[in-house]
């Protein structure tokens, strides 16, 4: 556990001097690191003069091999390990200055074991029978080699072990500097939003102000009236629908009959018919006379149907009743076309119009309202997270340096 530092006695840093802080620690430890590592390349030098050396001997050295037939497998072998072996060696190691270059160096000493094991390997019987004195050597050197990118790979190991808590608190400052930015973001999308939500407010109250006006007003008033009487006669016009309807669906079925392998028109015709009769009204002439057609075609036996008297005596009442239905219907339409016409009814039209908007801004105010919930959970979230990273990144902080430390960012 740490212990809780007081405030007075921390010193404030902030996340940018923070970072120099542990950069710089990071740098000097890495320093220490390529000084270790620049030893063990130095002493890497000496197996490496000697295997040169070693190869070079081999390549000036006649194979004795005592039958024949095989003197070009063993020549053409050597030549592969010599060369396999001396690619491996071309180019100098240079001296590491960063992290990555005493990780090159590590792979590259162990590319070279790798190689002659390699080597070894796929050339087993000429470096068992034919140059085994040389094989031997090599593989001393290799060890050696070897050894030494064994003891590299553990000072690599140890410093990355004591460089987690360094790392650590590079990640954890890049993090707390982001999820600063974030909570900033989120701050100006809150921001906004209240200042959309007190716009959309202050329209509201206008906006309410004007629906009072109105309702308050005498033209309203006297508009209400007007109302009621186009309402009483649109009830009526509603009521003589329903009993043109009623009359025409007790000979749906005989004009349907009727309608069987007749053209298009004559099909619509009907259908307006059975299903808004005082439709006919717009064309009467030519609907009576098809009313007049499906009758006589039932008296004649043109189409023949059950209680046909019924039917036609049905057919009878429409016919003598549609000029009354005719008449009623169009002095309904010229009384509420004559009320509709009335000034004052514009107030209703702006009335409807203003409640039409009145409910699309309370429903956008609902909808901002549930953003600015959800805006501040999202704060609250961050802020949380925000100070559990200030307060790691302090505890790492003051860890590394041995000092006290109090983080400051600029919000």
């Amino acid at each position: 556990m740490i212990r809780n530092i007081e405030t007075e006695e921390r010193t404030t840093i902030s996340i940018v001097e923070a970072k120099d802080i542990v950069k710089k620690i990071d740098q000097s430890q890495t320093k220490i690191l390529t000084g270790r590592i620049d030893k063990i390349r130095h002493l890497t030098q000496k197996p490496i003069e000697n295997i040169e050396s070693i190869i070079s001997d081999l390549e000036s050295t006649k194979i004795d091999v005592h039958e024949s037939s095989f003197e070009s497998v063993v020549v053409n072998s050597k030549k592969m390990v010599i060369n396999s072996i001396r690619k491996e060696l071309s180019s100098n190691i240079p001296p590491p200055t960063t992290l990555n270059d005493v990780i090159k160096l590590h792979e590259r000493l162990d590319s070279m074991v790798n190689r002659f094991s390699e080597v070894s390997k796929s050339h087993k019987k000429v470096f068992n029978f034919f140059i085994s004195k040389y094989a031997d050597k090599l593989k001393t050197e290799f060890e050696n080699i070897s050894s030494l990118s064994m003891q590299c790979k553990y000072e690599i190991d140890n410093f990355e072990n004591e460089r987690q808590p360094l790392q650590n608190c590079f990640d954890n400052i890049d993090e707390l500097i982001q999820k600063n930015e974030l909570i900033k973001l989120e701050e100006e999308k809150f921001k906004t939003k209240q200042f959309q939500l007190d716009d959309l407010k202050l329209k509201i109250k206008k906006l309410n102000a004007e629906i009072n006006d109105l309702t308050d007003s005498p033209k309203y008033i006297e508009s209400k009236e007007v109302l009621k009487k186009i309402q009483v006669l649109d009830f009526e016009k509603d009521n003589l629908h329903k009993e043109l309807i009623n009359a025409f669906s007790r000979v749906s079925r005989a004009m349907n009959k009727y309608s069987y392998g007749l053209n298009r028109l004559i099909v619509q015709r009907i259908e307006i018919m059975t299903e808004q009769p005082w439709k006919i009204f717009e064309d009467f002439p030519i609907y009576l006379d098809l009313i007049n057609e499906v009758k006589n075609a039932i008296s004649k036996g043109k189409i023949i149907i059950k209680e046909s008297e019924k039917i036609e005596t049905y057919f009878d009442n429409i016919i003598n009743s549609l000029p009354d239905y005719k008449q009623k219907e169009e002095k309904l339409n010229i009384e509420i076309k004559k009320l509709n016409s009335n000034k004052n009814m514009q107030i209703i039209s702006q009335l409807n119009e203003l409640k039409r908007k009145y409910g699309n801004y309370n429903q956008e105010l609902h909808y901002i309202e549930s953003n600015i919930k959800d805006s501040q959970s999202e704060i609250a979230k961050n802020q949380e997270e925000y100070d559990h990273l200030l307060n790691s990144n302090e505890t790492y902080i003051n860890l590394i340096t041995k000092s006290k430390y109090r983080l400051s960012i600029s919000k």
